[in-house]
């Protein structure tokens, strides 16, 4: 994991807005609102060959592998399994992560057992025959709050708050910059980052809320739409 440069003034403007903005607008219970509450899009949808499964309906109901909790399968978007609640929420990243010249797709997933807890999951799907395979999956924490998520060369980049030391865990404030990638096993796991390569993805990736006309308030992706495609 590597933090922002904190002497970056660009930094810590993004952190004041998406801390004191962000936060008094989407609070815990967001995590687990059903598919048909996600807030309006800040990007354009992804256009995609209809021959391809690589489909927003088939992520929504595919087989996800979560390390030391079990296999689930989405039923739109969610499963409700006893305690236990499995949702798919926004944003998704399309891109060739795999390295084999054919899209694939990163998303996050919000587990609950029940408790206060809710575990977020980075996923990485790929295209397998006519369907789609979850190759591997890895846990991004408690209560973490993606910001942003892209793919690029080969990379999956996320952006997002965890909790400091004195924060309550409901609401982290610690803006960071994380980036995965599938090694030859085909294994999701961390990759260092270079104080340039944050700064880029701190640049590129990490989105302007934009506030509407009679909204004082930012919006994230809907899971309807994805957020980029490179």
């Amino acid at each position: 994991m590597q933090k922002l440069s904190s002497t970056s003034s660009m930094g810590r403007g993004l952190q004041g807005l998406i801390a004191g903005v962000f936060w008094a607008t989407f609070g815990l219970g967001g995590l687990t609102l059903g598919l048909e509450n996600s807030q309006p899009a800040l990007a354009s949808a992804v256009a995609q060959s209809p021959a391809s499964p690589l489909t927003l309906q088939a992520l929504k109901n595919a087989t996800y592998t979560l390390s030391q909790q079990g296999t689930f399968t989405l039923s739109n978007g969610t499963l409700q399994q006893g305690n236990t609640t499995l949702t798919l929420i926004p944003p998704i990243a399309l891109g060739d992560i795999n390295q084999d010249g054919s899209q694939d797709a990163a998303v996050i997933l919000a587990l609950n057992n029940g408790g206060d807890s809710t575990f977020m999951y980075l996923a990485v799907v790929t295209i397998q025959g006519n369907g789609l395979s979850n190759v591997d999956t890895y846990r991004l924490g408690d209560r973490v709050r993606v910001q942003s998520l892209s793919v690029k060369g080969g990379q999956v980049r996320v952006t997002l708050l965890r909790p400091k030391p004195t924060d309550p865990p409901c609401c982290p404030t610690d803006l960071v910059v994380e980036a995965y990638q599938l090694n030859p096993a085909g294994v999701l796991a961390p990759i260092t980052l270079s104080e340039s390569q944050r700064q880029q993805i701190q640049v590129e990736d990490l989105p302007i809320p934009t506030v509407a006309q009679d909204d004082d308030f930012p919006s994230q992706p809907s899971l309807g739409e994805f957020q980029i495609q490179l």
